[in-house]
């Protein structure tokens, strides 16, 4: 059957709505059933977005800055410039940065329709602690793109223990997820939760995770390599 895809909040036009995934959430883990199956059009009407509560607008912002920090250097620089100017909703620059964003998702995915070349997984920036820490709290606590911020600031973290990402990245990260009130860390979470959860998580590669790490902005790579302990560290002082 044909579908049409009308998404109205700003997770579902920068992410959601494109790429074709139909997945389930389970009690233990994030996304873990589901298939396949893309829309004929993704329609976007930026309007809508003025009818959303605060924090459904900014969860969904973590996405779209997601997006910059990964591949498009300058989307992120428009986060770092013109933060209000989003935050406002001016029409011509919210529409700007929704297509640029829904570009990035679209021309990544029609690479890599079923994430099995390795290409589509650099969308998963945050989301292996982000997918863990919703998991854990029952999907109750954190909004997805909430729980994402926090997993992008272990991400970086672990990035720069690993010498991957350039220790200046911690901060230029952390500047443009506080403009858009995102948080950071998650205070009073179950770690052993969190863990069990991320263990089976579909990014899970053999009896390891496979991480997405900044090299600088606009450019991410994936490593498998990341000590168990190193990443036990990070969560520790993610939930502290």
């Amino acid at each position: 059957m044909n579908f049409v895809q009308s998404p109205t909040s700003v997770a579902a036009m920068v992410d959601a709505s494109i790429g074709g995934k139909t997945a389930v959430d389970l009690p233990y883990a994030k996304n873990l059933v589901g298939a396949f199956y893309q829309p004929r059009m993704v329609v976007a009407d930026v309007a809508a977005m003025r009818t959303l509560p605060k924090r459904e607008t900014m969860e969904g912002w973590a996405e779209a800055i997601k997006h910059g920090l990964i591949l498009d250097a300058g989307l992120f620089a428009t986060f770092e410039d013109r933060a209000d100017a989003i935050l406002d909703l001016q029409p011509e620059l919210t529409t700007s940065v929704i297509r640029r964003s829904m570009a990035i998702k679209a021309n990544v995915v029609s690479q890599d329709e079923r994430e099995t070349k390795g290409v589509r997984v650099l969308l998963n920036y945050g989301h292996t602690i982000g997918h863990g820490l919703e998991a854990a709290t029952a999907y109750g606590a954190y909004l997805h793109g909430e729980a994402v911020s926090i997993g992008m600031m272990g991400a970086v973290t672990i990035g720069i223990r690993m010498g991957v990402t350039p220790p200046s990245l911690l901060d230029r990260q952390t500047a443009v997820l506080r403009k858009f009130n995102l948080p950071m860390f998650c205070p009073g979470v179950d770690l052993h939760r969190v863990e069990a959860a991320m263990s089976l998580d579909k990014k899970a590669v053999g009896s390891g995770l496979r991480w997405v790490l900044l090299q600088e902005v606009g450019r991410a790579t994936t490593r498998t390599d990341v000590p168990l302990e190193m990443a036990q560290r990070v969560l520790r002082e993610l939930v502290r």
